[in-house]
């Protein structure tokens, strides 16, 4: 951070203004594991540092001065990995509605003829989420992963973590426990404006939550070490599961 303040202060007097948004991780930490880490004696890790600002030249800036880190930063501090980085501009999707009636349409010659079907512009509603009382089965605790199967990744600035049950029996127990808050809770350190809605899929023991605001713009816009929410289903597998009977009760 002390790196960030010098160029700030330099900006200040260039008239540049300041970063549009620092993002800074410690990869070896479990940084990305939020409130929940467990890795507290690591021994290395890598410094994740990345920046936005709507001036090429401050980030250019940025870059030299990050870039003396390698020699006369903290002790143990070592090389930066890839070079001095480079200023790169960001390609963010944008959609748009934009009326048909001013779309000319020719197709091998012919011109085509818009039609005039009208669509609704209203977007469908999510599903309203029943919660249901968690009931205790028995004096176990498992982490999810030894219960379910997980899987995410990116949809834009969304990502989709899915939950699937190693068994059937298990349906009940998980649907009460995690619930869009719960799962919520344990990820909040995605973003401020994170959004969590869940969807059943009780034919096949399923779960699917959309993660709103997850990605910091997801893809090339964000600046996260893990723009595509890859590891969010590896982070959410510790996820703890108690109140339940032995495991074998489940899964034999």
């Amino acid at each position: 951070m002390s790196t960030i303040k010098r160029c700030e202060k330099i900006f200040s007097k260039m008239g540049l203004g300041s970063f549009e948004e620092v993002n800074i991780e410690c990869l070896g930490s479990e940084s990305n594991y939020g409130k929940d880490p467990e890795a507290s004696a690591a021994k290395e890790v890598v410094v994740w540092s990345s920046v936005r600002h709507k001036d090429k030249n401050a980030i250019a800036l940025w870059a030299k001065e990050i870039a003396g880190a390698s020699t006369g930063m903290a002790p143990g501090f070592t090389t930066m990995l890839g070079g001095r980085p480079r200023p790169t501009p960001i390609l963010r999707f944008k959609p748009f509605l934009y009326p048909k009636s001013e779309v000319s349409l020719n197709i091998n010659g012919s011109e085509m003829k818009p039609s005039n079907t009208e669509f609704s512009n209203t977007q469908p509603s999510s599903p309203k989420e029943i919660t249901k009382p968690i009931v205790k089965e028995g004096d176990c605790s498992f982490r999810l992963e030894e219960l379910a199967y997980l899987r995410s990744g990116d949809k834009g600035n969304s990502a989709n973590l899915g939950v699937i049950c190693r068994d059937m029996r298990l349906y009940e127990a998980l649907d009460s426990r995690l619930s869009s808050e719960a799962v919520k809770d344990f990820l909040q350190h995605l973003g401020d404006d994170l959004v969590v809605t869940k969807y059943n899929l009780p034919g096949i023991g399923a779960f699917n939550f959309v993660l709103e605001n997850a990605l910091g713009g997801g893809g090339v816009a964000s600046l996260k070490s893990d723009p595509q929410g890859k590891a969010i289903g590896q982070i959410f597998s510790d996820f703890i599961i108690d109140g339940l009977k032995d495991k074998d009760h489940y899964l034999n």
